[in-house]
């Protein structure tokens, strides 16, 4: 993580001092929330974990927020349950990352639908990459939760999820 972020600043203050313009992209880049606490869902249906936020500008030097030149896309979200917890997630049907804006509702950036023929899973994998996340910043911050839907498990858990995402900017002088 740290390379693609030295490789991105480099190559962005360079395109800087020699007054040209251009796009840089850095690949991927994980952030991880340890620890989140996700409540049972005692009669199933659906249940949605507490909200937590990844401040994008202290992780991602020169990130320009508010602006069209500016692509972040999630491209996968691993849920996986912390040591000492043993969860049954086979009942969760479907999946959703949702980030909550500024102001409106939350908007879906990425889902999980359930392989009924696939063995029960370790953890929950989520994927796409069809939503920019930059017009949903906060102040630089990506406030985001999770909604676990079909028959989640009956008693609260503990996960650490892994975000994973790719940017792409446009730098000018």
């Amino acid at each position: 993580m740290r390379a693609s972020i030295a490789l991105f600043t480099f190559a962005a203050l360079a395109c800087l001092a020699l007054g040209c313009g251009g796009t840089v992209e850095i690949p991927r880049i994980c952030f991880k929330q340890a620890g989140l606490a996700v409540p049972g869902s005692p009669v199933g249906g659906s249940v949605a974990s507490p909200s937590f936020s990844i401040d994008l500008t202290n992780q991602i030097p020169l990130l320009r927020t508010n602006t069209s030149d500016t692509d972040l896309r999630v491209d996968q979200v691993t849920i996986t349950p912390v040591a000492g917890t043993t969860p049954d997630l086979s009942g969760i049907q479907t999946a959703t990352m949702q980030a909550q804006p500024a102001t409106g509702s939350a908007v879906d950036v990425v889902r999980y639908q359930r392989n009924p023929a696939a063995p029960p899973p370790a953890a929950i994998v989520l994927g796409g990459d069809t939503v920019n996340l930059e017009p949903y910043l906060v102040a630089g911050r990506a406030n985001l939760s999770v909604t676990l839907a079909g028959q989640p498990p009956a008693t609260g858990w503990t996960a650490d999820v892994e975000t994973c995402l790719h940017a792409r900017a446009n730098v000018s002088p």
